[in-house]
């Protein structure tokens, strides 16, 4: 069996618990949790080895999240360690988080520009995205001096380059070429 179709298979099954047990923003919070933990390079290692028994990762995993995430997110983790299926986490963390954003129409865009933009700003981004994609923007913020001025939107696939390091470049090409 290939590894999308492994990761959409456990993915799902979570995500309809969730959806079942009205869980859905804390199952996606404890794999957000999940996700920084697995991360760590000692963890990762130990997590990924084939030597260290499945007994043993399962009790360390109960260990360490036990107080710290739900429980149906904790038998989830256990029952990935048991199939042996726990080199596919971050993937399957993935997958269950594009279901749930989905699932609250939230889309997720990359705004780079080449200073901070203040809270109003962003908020007026927001708006006009909201439209766009006529749905709940879900914004990330990244500044990149490299691109002068203007700004980078990337909305999944798409993106839009209204930098002035864009332009300089575009305007550069036509220059040599003529």
């Amino acid at each position: 069996m290939n590894e999308s179709k492994i990761t959409t298979r456990y993915a799902k099954g979570l995500f309809k618990v969730a959806q079942e047990q009205n869980l859905l923003k804390q199952i996606d919070d404890d794999l957000a949790l999940v996700a920084q933990t697995l991360k760590l390079p000692e963890f990762q290692n130990f997590i990924n080895s084939p030597v260290v028994p499945v007994s043993q990762k399962k009790q360390v995993v109960y260990e360490l999240f036990k107080d710290k995430i739900n429980q149906y997110t904790l038998n989830f983790l256990l029952l990935v360690i048991e199939n042996r299926r726990e080199s596919f986490l971050d993937i399957i963390i993935k997958d269950f988080h594009k279901l749930y954003k989905q699932a609250l129409n939230i889309t997720e865009v990359e705004l780079t520009t080449a200073v901070e933009l203040d809270e109003q700003l962003k908020q007026e981004f927001i708006q006009i995205l909201s439209k766009v994609t006529k749905s709940n923007v879900d914004l990330n913020h990244t500044v990149d001096k490299e691109i002068i001025g203007g700004f980078i939107i990337r909305i999944e696939d798409k993106q839009l380059d209204a930098s002035i390091a864009s332009q300089l470049s575009k305007l550069k090409k036509h220059i040599t070429n003529n």
